[in-house]
C-alpha cells in the first residue's frame, strides 16, 4: 500500500467518523459546524504556523463527542489535503474514490452495528472492496 492509499484510508475514516460523533453532541447544524471549526482550526494551526454568547448551550453539549469529533474530522482533513498536495494527475482520481469509498463504509458499518446487516448491505460492501481493488491497478 503507498502513500497516497494510506492517506486516503486515513482521510475516508476521518471524514466518516466526524459526523456521527458530532451528531451525538446535542449542537444544532449551525453550531456543530462552528465548533467543528474551531477545535479543526486549533489542532491546525501549529501544522500552519509551522509553514508559513452561545455559552448556555455549549455548557449543555456533550463535549466528550464534540472533541473526538474535531479530532478526527482534523487528522482526516489534514490527510486528504497532504494526499491531494502529493497527488498526481494521474493519481489524484483513484485518491478521491478511495476516500470516499472509506467514507461511505465508515457510518454503514456504524449503522450496520446500531442495526444489524443485511444481505444488501453485505452484497454492497463487497462491491465497494472489488471498486477499491480495480480502482488502484
Amino acid at each position: 500500500m503507498n502513500e497516497l492509499q494510506v492517506r486516503a484510508i486515513i482521510a475516508g475514516i476521518g471524514f466518516g467518523v466526524w459526523p456521527i460523533l458530532m451528531n451525538r453532541s446535542g449542537l444544532n447544524g449551525n453550531m456543530m459546524a462552528a465548533v467543528y471549526g474551531i477545535v479543526c482550526l486549533t489542532f491546525i494551526m501549529p501544522f500552519a504556523l509551522r509553514q508559513g454568547m452561545i455559552v448556555n448551550q455549549l455548557a449543555g453539549a456533550n463535549w466528550w463527542m464534540i472533541i473526538p469529533a474535531g479530532v478526527i474530522g482534523t487528522a482526516g482533513l489534514l490527510s486528504f489535503n497532504g494526499g491531494l498536495a502529493k497527488a498526481t494527475p494521474q493519481t489524484v482520481g483513484t485518491f478521491f474514490v478511495m476516500m470516499i469509498l472509506v467514507q461511505i463504509a465508515t457510518p454503514a458499518i456504524y449503522h450496520i452495528m446500531k442495526n444489524g446487516i443485511t444481505t444488501y448491505k453485505l452484497v454492497g460492501f463487497g462491491f465497494a472492496a472489488v471498486a477499491a481493488y480495480f480502482l488502484n491497478k
